[in-house]
């Protein structure tokens, strides 16, 4: 059911049958005007002329152009409209950031229509300007320039000319607002955030025709790009992918984070307003996805991105649109400017507390109130840091960016403006020959292991990369806890003829450096033994003396000197690096480091001589920490063993798996435990506690929710779990809204102290669901209502009661389809806010799984008809290909039946009939049609019988009839 196909989205989103296109939540709710495309335009102009200059969100430039330099601009035009120093005839590519010089003129004229257009320039209304502007239009429709690559001629081109258009709208020639028209798509196309730059230029259309429809059609367009997806574009876990399996929040997802919230600004006052569920489908992305990459003006690093001129980091590049979404989301207000202060570093943080690991990209985050961390890796299923650009060394500075980096930070500016003078080949949290990569280096951005991934309960977290990469292994283990993190190494071994290093940290350096108890000298790079190492308010220990190495050096480079035709402007900071050095030709090396952020030297001396955590393991099969204060243990099994957790505790595994033993509160020990390596791999785990032995089993997900955490004992039927939260409030970041649905029965949610409150689960894709679990904490509601919506829009309430108990309620209702629930809360029991343990949806029991499974015929012996019933995403029957054919499940006994899911492969029915029967002779029609539109269609349906048949009387492709799953749900 996580499929994202329009069909399947269709069928869900209605509870009268399947649709065959969109549904209307999709649509404007009031017919567009004259008046509406009025104010989209004047407040996309306002938006354009904020500045002097203006940030399309892409590095596809030439030059930075700026309203107060049209006048020069203007002078440089020769007669014919066009610049000496622009290169109309160029056709070479502008991707990966290079120079495309056709650019340069249309950057110009937006320069030029904005000083125009500017009502508080004093270029206002310049009739020269627009002359300008109107001459240099004719000569690039005359120029026709062109490129290699499809997105200058299919996106870039036209996102310029449609600002053009809008900043000069009723101003310029038919003929010339003609060939802009004429430039701009009707349609779009494309995955993730190129989909969203199709989508604007069709908007653009709209806006300059002009056309209501075509504006409607390019919102819905962004709409689709973000909703779930299994390719490019938003995921399971709310990461961001674009070319293939690659972690891209930072770069694609940044422009599509800054571009729809303009958007969502931009028509939010219309008729074209986006849909509600169109907003909490950005609004979850961005808070319970985005927002964890970010500390500070530091955001998830993963391509080579120059920061613009005017902008101090990447990070920094969505503090308007955050601005922006104060209005456009104003129930998340807070939240927005929260995110907002701590990337202006205003705040330490970003108003969350917890731990999140983000299984469909290797990526984990950490945070704190006063700190935050996060570790960057790649496996078989993902892809790591593509280098997207050229040098003039040919080298590859982000091929070790994707093997356990950590991005430390406290204030968030650690990072800032630092990629000029780093050395790459030392690069924080990896473990690597001491070396930057050539270019030409055979497959940068993957590796063949899978035991890489991620345990989380919310709260804590571990991550485990087995790294096989430039002939070098190593198993590397972090351990997240409140006040550091735990950093192991084991087995490394190397034939690379450099030296292998596992570096600590490189950073600005900030105030005094010291190792082991000496002072690193500014200029200096030294190596010391002992047990701590000190830097700006984070101090480095170990459990046993070590010889490490510390730098303080002063460093020049620029941009250019990594990216051709970046910034050759010289670049100096001072830079503080620490690293351990293995050797040349390692073989079973280790390593054991604890990060302690937040403290003074005098604390980080005193905290290395009292650590509170214990190494458990430190081997290639099996690494572990234990915390003792806490009372949390994470166990990282690469192999199936025993850990010894403390006197008389252990805890055994029979598969590879991650695991946390959180026996933090008194009672039973909580066991999360997760197994990214395979799709529903089935652990058992035995606890050993002084002679007490605990039993428990667990099957891990699969699909695209393949490596997330479960925890013993939860329920398997919870598609709540680990789903976005967006509530009316958080009483502060240790109760946050994402604790709702973490799934560990130690994190709560709690709101502010007031009557009026609410929270709702996005469960991100339409489910067919028949109840809902409140663990409430002492502080509950005795009156409170639960509502369930297929499109965030329309509501039907499930449950409501002013006697409320609290305690742990299971409230049952009619299986229906819903994607969000919701909990309205109007009184308290206590003078305290609303608290909740837990907030579980449980998904409805298909009837017909394992059951036996029948058909007409079988194209392949992989094709069999019990396929359609085992409850597994992959495997599918097909028929022959021919009509008719039936495939058909006996359900046991006389079943009374509320709902069908068929869920088909490309090769589906267009005319079938479903059938109920007792006796599997004679038959009764319970649903017909000649217009089946595939995907996911779910079929209300009302009957009592034993045998169900899809019968198939006319195909919509030439092969045969194909089913993924054929659910059944009882009344």
């Amino acid at each position: 059911m996580l499929g994202t196909s329009g069909a399947a989205l269709a069928a869900f989103l209605t509870t009268s049958g399947p649709l065959g296109r969109l549904p209307s939540a999709f649509a404007g709710t009031a017919a567009a005007t004259d008046d509406d495309l009025a104010a989209v335009r004047a407040t996309l102009s306002g938006i354009y002329l904020a500045h002097d200059w203006l940030d399309d969100g892409t590095t596809a430039r030439v030059e930075w152009t700026y309203q107060s330099q049209a006048p020069a601009y203007l002078a440089a035009l020769r007669a014919d409209g066009s610049w000496a120093d622009v290169d109309y005839a160029a056709t070479n590519s502008a991707a990966n950031g290079a120079a495309w010089s056709p650019y340069r003129a249309l950057d110009r004229m937006q320069a030029m229509a904005a000083a125009y257009a500017n009502p508080a320039g004093p270029h206002h209304l310049d009739a020269a300007l627009l002359a300008g502007v109107e001459k240099a239009l004719g000569y690039w429709f005359q120029a026709a320039p062109t490129s290699v690559n499809w997105w200058e001629t299919g996106i870039g081109i036209q996102l310029r000319l449609g600002r053009i258009g809008v900043l000069v709208y009723g101003r310029l020639s038919a003929d010339r607002m003609s060939g802009i028209v004429g430039a701009l798509q009707s349609s779009s196309s494309g995955t993730g955030e190129n989909a969203v730059w199709y989508a604007q230029n069709v908007v653009f259309r709209g806006l300059l025709t002009p056309d209501p429809a075509l504006v409607t059609a390019g919102r819905d367009a962004m709409a689709t790009a973000i909703l779930l997806s299994t390719g490019d574009g938003i995921q399971a876990d709310l990461s961001y992918h674009q070319h293939g399996e690659q972690l891209y929040s930072a770069g694609y997802g940044r422009t599509m984070l800054t571009d729809v919230a303009q958007w969502l600004y931009v028509l939010r006052p219309t008729s074209f307003a986006f849909s509600p569920i169109s907003v909490h489908d950005y609004t979850g992305w961005v808070l319970d996805g985005t927002r964890w990459m970010i500390n500070g003006d530091h955001a998830e690093f993963n391509v080579f991105l120059n920061p613009a001129p005017r902008y101090a980091s990447n990070a920094e590049r969505i503090l308007e649109s955050l601005e922006l979404l104060d209005s456009a989301v104003p129930a998340q207000a807070a939240r927005f400017d929260q995110l907002r202060k701590n990337i202006g570093l205003r705040s330490p943080d970003t108003g969350l507390v917890g731990h999140k690991y983000f299984w469909r990209s290797d990526f984990a985050a950490h945070k704190r109130p006063g700190w935050g961390v996060t570790v960057k890796m790649v496996s078989a299923r993902t892809i790591g840091s593509e280098w997207r650009s050229s040098n003039a060394k040919n080298l590859n500075y982000l091929y070790w960016v994707p093997f356990g980096t950590t991005f430390i930070a406290r204030r968030g500016d650690e990072y800032r403006n630092i990629f000029p003078v780093w050395d790459w080949s030392r690069l924080p949290g990896a473990t690597n020959p001491a070396v930057v990569v050539p270019l030409n280096a055979s497959s940068p951005y993957k590796q063949s292991t899978t035991f890489v991934g991620g345990v989380d309960n919310g709260l804590y977290g571990a991550a485990a990369l087995d790294m096989d990469k430039y002939g070098t292994t190593a198993r590397k283990g972090y351990f997240c806890f409140d006040d550091e993190f735990v950093a192991l190494g084991a087995g490394i071994t190397s034939t690379d003829p450099h030296p292998v290093v596992t570096t600590l940290n490189q950073t600005r350096r900030l105030g005094t450096v010291v190792a082991a108890g000496t002072t690193v000298a500014p200029g200096t790079t030294l190596t010391r033994t002992g047990k701590w190492a000190y830097h700006d308010g984070t101090g480095y220990a170990f459990f046993e003396p070590v010889a490490m190495t510390v730098k303080n050096e002063t460093v020049t480079g620029s941009w250019a000197d990594i990216a051709t035709g970046q910034d050759p402007t010289p670049v100096t900071e001072d830079v503080f690096g620490i690293w351990l050095d293995h050797g040349t030709a390692p073989s079973g090396a280790t390593y054991a480091y604890v990060v302690r952020p937040g403290v003074n030297q005098g604390q980080a001396t005193a905290y290395a001589q009292h650590l509170p955590v214990r190494v458990l393991a430190n081997t290639p099969s099996l690494q572990g920490v234990r915390h003792d204060g806490l009372g949390i243990a994470q166990l990282l099994f690469y192999a199936p063993g025993t850990a010894t957790v403390r006197d008389g505790v252990t805890l055994a595994v029979d598969r590879p798996c991650m695991v946390i033993l959180d026996e933090s509160v008194a009672g039973a020990p909580v066991v999360t435990v997760s197994a990214p390596q395979a799709p529903g791999v089935t652990v058992d785990v035995v606890l050993t506690a002084r002679g007490t032995v605990t039993r428990g089993t667990v099957t891990l997900p699969d699909g695209d929710r393949q490596g997330t955490s479960l925890t013993l004992g939860a329920p398997a039927d919870n598609v709540a779990l680990r789903r976005p939260v967006l509530t009316s409030s958080d009483h502060d970041t240790s109760v946050g809204a994402h604790f709702l649905t973490d799934g560990n029965p130690n994190t709560r949610w709690s709101s502010a102290y007031a009557d009026s409150q609410w929270a709702m689960v996005d469960l991100l894709t339409p489910q067919l669901i028949d109840s809902v679990t409140l663990r409430w904490e002492a502080a509950y509601a005795t009156a409170y209502t639960v509502e369930t919506s297929a499109d965030g829009q329309t509501w039907r309430t499930v449950h409501t009661t002013t006697t409320g108990t609290g305690g742990t309620q299971k409230l049952t209702f009619a299986t229906h389809p819903a994607r969000f629930v919701r909990l309205t809360l109007t009184k308290r029991r206590t003078a305290w806010g609303y608290s909740l343990w837990g907030l579980d949806v449980h998904a409805a029991t298909d009837l017909a799984r394992g059951k036996p499974t029948t058909a007409s015929s079988t194209h392949a012996a992989e094709l069999a008809p019990g396929n359609a019933t085992d409850g597994l995403a992959t495997t599918r029957w097909g028929s022959d290909y021919s009509d008719p054919q039936w495939l058909q499940i006996d359900l046991g006994a006389p079943t009374a039946l509320g709902t069908v899911q068929l869920h088909w492969e490309t090769a589906s029915a267009r005319a079938y009939t479903l059938q109920l029967s007792n006796d599997a002779t004679h038959w009764t029609d319970l649903h017909t049609t000649t217009t089946g539109p595939g995907g996911v269609e779910t079929l209300p349906v009302t009957g009592t019988g034993r045998y169900l048949r899809m019968y198939g009387t006319q195909r919509n492709t030439t092969y045969g009839y194909s089913l993924f799953a054929f659910e059944v749900y009882g009344a």
